[in-house]
């Protein structure tokens, strides 16, 4: 029993100088790059036709600032950018009114999709043995500000190239407007400081966009749409 006592508080003295103690920050500003994937759902507001039935993850990339008001809260401004895009089919009707088979469409929802967010995240530090300098921080928050997409709205059209009709035309890319709006989601992320200076991190978030735009095909279907996209990124912070 005293063996397994002293264990015990040998393990409490060495997790007491190593997490969440209340010193000052290292330092208070910290700048970083992000890089990653990100998935979307499909985009919701359009008419069926219009929102497509499957995505892909596509890259995504952010600069960011942070400042610490104490060792336990951070507050940071997050600018990024994506692309968003779903994929589908359309039955074709011939101008004689007789069905064709489906063809795949493509729906770019943004060629940019840019993000200008603030974001409050509790931060629990990691310390070294001898609490000489913050080893690492794991934070979660929220996360909430603009959303504006960069599109043409531009229509892309191919040969159908089968028959009855090999000569059919039918739209095999639709483009939404440019548009919009506001976003706010969470995320949590863990930075490890290589050096006093330097540090490495992971972080992962779920953020909801709504956008007005301002569509000028097939009666405005893509007006306005809603959609979750999920960033998972690593990148570098410098601390000063």
């Amino acid at each position: 029993m005293k063996a397994v006592l002293l264990t015990l508080a040998t393990i409490m003295a060495s997790a007491g100088s190593m997490f969440a103690q209340n010193l000052p920050p290292d330092y208070y500003w910290e700048a970083g790059i992000n890089g990653g994937l990100c998935g979307i759902t499909r985009p919701l507001g359009p008419a069926n036709a219009y929102e497509g039935t499957k995505t892909k993850p596509v890259a995504d990339f952010s600069a960011r600032l942070n400042y610490f008001l104490n060792p336990n809260w951070m507050l940071s401004l997050d600018i990024g950018d994506r692309k968003w895009q779903s994929e589908g089919s359309w039955t074709l009707n011939d101008k004689y009114g007789q069905t064709l088979r489906t063809r795949p469409i493509t729906f770019l929802i943004a060629d940019h999709a840019l993000t200008e967010t603030v974001g409050l995240n509790y931060v629990i530090p990691f310390y070294t043995r001898y609490n000489t300098y913050n080893r690492s921080n794991l934070y979660f928050g929220v996360q909430f500000g603009l959303v504006t997409t960069i599109n043409d709205g531009s229509l892309s059209y191919s040969k159908y190239k089968a028959s009855p009709d090999s000569g059919y035309t039918y739209t095999s890319k639709y483009d939404y407007a440019a548009g919009t709006g506001y976003t706010f989601g969470v995320q949590v992320g863990y930075t490890y400081y290589i050096v006093p200076r330097l540090g490495v991190n992971v972080e992962i978030g779920t953020r909801y966009a709504h956008v007005k735009t301002e569509d000028e095909h097939y009666a405005s279907e893509n007006s306005k749409f809603y959609l979750l996209y999920f960033p998972e990124t690593i990148g570098l912070r410098w601390r000063f």
